[in-house]
């Protein structure tokens, strides 16, 4: 076995992404709207570079373990109506599966915690039955998109175990993975969305076990020369080690991005 091959076994990628655009927004401070031509080129490139695209269930049968073949899961964060638009025309084209996270109490609603681009529709239940049927896997991203670090047991149950009940009777199918809000969580979250029937939970950069499982935020400001280095593997560990040492995280960023913003994913969670 050669050295590239002992590199590639590893756990698959998570990808987050957020909305989607036809043209660069300069109304979107923080990055979150990727224009619908990079991600294109950045789904075919996993293609032409040999990634193994995955559903749910096989991201859960690899988690675990590790395998010599590359593999990714596509997660979208907040249900925004730009997925239904934009994002599941691409991901069918090329026959990627995907998985959506829906703050569940804001159904048809609009993404209030931005504050810029204000106003930004989400989906309404017809539109999630309807990427539901073209085989995009409906997760739930709390009941309102809170924080739900040091709630009270009630306020958890609401934000997990509701928020699922909301999500499935809309589907018509059980709610198997959760995203936390600004993957912000403590263990009493992880457990109550362990009690809630999800089988896995996604954070962004921090692990910690089954029910928070980091992903790879990809933005407006990259590259396919950063979002090929956010495929390498043992990228998030490398990134937090940046952390410490700002002003190295800073250069790195410059060289890789698009434009240098005043704050972007990479450094901030904005799941």
């Amino acid at each position: 076995m050669t050295a590239l091959d002992l590199a590639w076994r590893r756990r698959p990628v998570v990808l987050m992404y957020h909305g989607f655009t036809e043209h660069p927004r300069r109304d979107d401070p923080e990055n979150l709207f990727v224009t619908l031509t990079d991600f294109e080129r950045q789904l075919d490139h996993l293609h032409e570079h040999g990634w193994q695209p995955l559903d749910l269930d096989g991201f859960l049968a690899r988690a675990n373990g590790r395998s010599r073949s590359k593999s990714f899961l596509v997660t979208i964060d907040d249900g925004l109506e730009s997925v239904a638009e934009l994002a599941v025309p691409a991901l069918r084209a090329r026959s990627v599966p995907a998985v959506v996270f829906v703050p569940a109490g804001l159904v048809g609603g609009t993404a209030d915690w931005l504050p810029q681009p204000p106003g930004e529709r989400l989906l309404d239940a017809e539109q999630l039955r309807a990427i539901a049927q073209q085989g995009v896997e409906i997760g739930a991203h709390a009941f309102e998109h809170v924080d739900m670090r040091g709630l009270d047991s009630p306020q958890l149950d609401r934000q997990s175990a509701q928020a699922c009940e909301v999500l499935r009777d809309i589907t018509g199918s059980s709610i198997r993975a959760f995203a936390y809000p600004f993957g912000a969580h403590d263990s009493r979250a992880r457990e109550a969305v362990a009690r809630a029937g999800c089988r896995v939970a996604f954070s962004v950069f921090e692990d910690d076990g089954r029910f928070a499982v980091s992903r790879v935020d990809v933005n407006a400001t990259d590259t396919m020369t950063s979002f090929r280095l956010k495929l390498l593997p043992g990228y998030r560990a490398w990134w937090r080690a940046l952390g410490r040492v700002s002003v190295v995280r800073r250069l790195v960023r410059r060289s890789v991005a698009r434009r240098p913003p005043a704050d972007n994913g990479l450094d901030r969670e904005t799941a």
